[in-house]
């Protein structure tokens, strides 16, 4: 399988940024009060895996238009989908406008949302089409007519398609749409989730939570000129979802997870091998392979160190030997190593006080020297207890702009992030690409038709990157530097509070936003810093940073979108756009 290299552009690389200025410049702010409140669907008492919780918490209840950067959309608490345009040509919002309303007779038990459904959500994947998703069971594909227009619209309902009636799911919520033209017919990509529940392999969990996938396509025929839907494919996967997109033509769909993407007979054949070898007898259970992780547990007093090892339950006390020195410990069992490692602290060098009891192999060592107050544990143990450490790690230094992230430094190597594209005429996994721990800064639309880009940290920088795909050369897929954001690596690890982060379509300036009314809005473009200089080096260059505290009557951010100088924020009651 081929891996996929994020090759940085040096080009887009600025050395002497230098960070960012606070500055006080006076922000216009608009606002704009909604004739009915803002539709947020909150989760259920039996959605409360971390997969619902980042579902909900990340779910961006304000879209905008790829082809009309200017003008963004919500559902109200009517089911009503309301149009929020903005003038560039005068600076004002224009009145808000319902431009359709969900139809609910036709969803077979006449309700609306129930506890256990998703919010509505919403891709627009042409100058004229839309597909809106409605959190239960269902599909629409929504004919806009021409969006540009500043008259009266009235939007139409061009089909209706069950997403999965299959599956036995209720409750999806809309990744990707795109529209194809293949042979002179229409095709619409789609690709939604479902946090389903299954049974767990082993002993450790009761069940596991898991995303369900199923890409499905709606497929014109002009002759009949009606939309025929079916699904494709459906994947799974039990991580958190960073990216989900298709590429051009969407062959392929690209998704990015800190788990393994499966196909459901792929995950049935892994679970039905992990149930054979848990049921299957095993000669050496209860032994630790040399060099396997530690099968053992240990306590301690001022004087002495109990470590208990797993051992068959059949074995007696004669068929072990324990050896060593003060300083590590070997087991063996039937002359066969089941455990060596080295001490943190040094001990007496009489290693025969072991017994065989109810939890195993005991060994009483006596500490030795000045190790009574010393934590002790094997050198390659990782989980010491923090209270057991009598001197405390000294703080963590802030880096400069040269250092590594902060965050990035604290994320478990264990949780390695993996995009990964999945072809579906080789119903396989074509191409990875490894992105290390550190999760995606974030996902924007770039320009309208292609596939949303996605953020990384690349040493205290963000880079931006975008899918390069060629239909003559299929077998073949990369990604490419599209763009940086100087510094904002190191400035978005530094937020422990923030619900969006969002970038204008230019990359002339990225937001973060917390879930309550504070924005921070950096300008990364480069700037002379009043012809200051680094000792024997270039001028140093600056961004800019502003602070904005939105009014106390807004309680929770529901949703936000850029344009390339103005900022629309949604709350439940009103709009306000900021004018950057």
């Amino acid at each position: 399988m081929p891996v996929v290299e994020l090759k940085v552009d040096r080009n887009l690389v600025h050395s002497d940024f230098a960070g960012y200025k606070l500055t006080f410049d006076p922000v216009p702010v608009l606002r704009q009060e909604h004739e009915y409140e803002a539709y947020a669907v909150q989760p259920s008492s039996n959605q409360f895996s971390l997969l619902h919780t980042e579902l909900f918490a990340q779910h961006n209840h304000l879209v905008a238009d790829p082809w009309m950067r200017h003008c963004s959309y919500f559902f109200n608490n009517r089911h009503q989908l309301v149009q929020c345009n903005y003038d560039l040509q005068t600076g004002n919002a224009r009145a808000q406008r319902v431009v359709l309303t969900v139809d609910y007779n036709d969803q077979g038990d006449e309700e609306l949302h129930r506890p256990g459904d998703y919010n509505y959500t919403i891709v627009f994947v042409s100058e004229r089409f839309c597909v809106i998703c409605d959190g239960m069971t269902s599909y629409h594909l929504v004919d806009t007519g021409d969006r540009s227009r500043t008259g009266v619209q009235e939007w139409e309902r061009i089909t209706r398609s069950p997403v999965n009636n299959n599956s036995g799911n209720r409750g999806f919520a809309l990744f990707d749409a795109r529209l194809d033209v293949l042979q002179e017919r229409k095709q619409i990509s789609l690709v939604a989730g479902h946090v389903a529940r299954r049974d767990a392999v082993g002993p450790d969990q009761t069940h596991v939570y898991y995303m369900d996938l199923t890409w499905a396509r709606w497929t014109h025929s002009p002759t009949k000129n009606e939309w025929s839907y079916n699904i494709c494919q459906r994947l799974e996967t039990t991580g958190s979802l960073h990216y989900c997109a298709f590429e051009p033509r969407a062959d392929s769909l690209v998704i990015a997870s800190n788990h393994d993407v499966q196909t459901p007979e792929e995950r049935r054949a892994a679970d039905e091998a992990a149930a054979a070898r848990l049921n299957s007898p095993d000669d050496h259970d209860g032994q630790l392979e040399n060099g396997g992780p530690p099968s053992y547990s240990w306590s301690q007093t001022d004087d002495n160190v109990l470590i208990c090892f797993n051992v068959p339950s059949t074995a007696s006390a004669e068929e072990f030997d324990v050896s060593g020195s003060n300083t590590t410990v070997v087991v063996k069992h039937l002359d066969e190593v089941i455990f060596t490692e080295e001490l943190y602290a040094s001990v007496g060098d009489d290693l025969s006080a072991f017994k065989l009891a109810e939890n195993g192999l005991e060994l009483s060592l006596t500490k030795g020297g000045d190790s009574e107050l010393a934590t002790f544990a094997c050198a390659g143990e990782d989980d010491v207890p923090e209270e057991e450490h009598p001197i405390q790690d000294p703080p963590l230094t802030i880096p400069n702009l040269q250092d590594p992230v902060e965050e990035c430094d604290l994320i478990s190597a264990d949780e390695e992030i993996k995009m990964v594209r999945f072809n579906l005429t080789s119903g396989s996994i074509t191409h990875t690409v490894f992105l290390g721990p550190p999760p995606l800064v974030l996902t924007t639309t770039l320009r309208p038709g292609f596939p949303a880009a996605f953020s990384t940290r690349q040493g205290v920088d963000a880079s931006i990157w975008l899918q390069m795909y060629q239909p003559s050369r299929p077998d073949e897929w990369s990604v490419r530097h599209e763009g940086q954001l100087h510094a904002f690596g190191y400035v978005q690890a530094s937020k422990d509070v923030r619900k969006f982060t969002v970038c204008s379509p230019d990359l002339d300036y990225v937001v973060i936003c917390d879930p309550v009314r504070y924005l921070l809005i950096y300008f990364p473009s480069r700037s002379p810093a009043d012809g200051l200089r680094r000792r024997n080096g270039p001028p140093v260059t600056l961004g800019k940073q502003n602070f904005i505290t939105l009014d106390d009557a807004i309680e929770e951010i529901l949703g936000i979108t850029t344009a390339n100088n103005v900022i629309t924020i949604l709350s439940n009651r009103e709009l306000v756009r900021l004018q950057v």
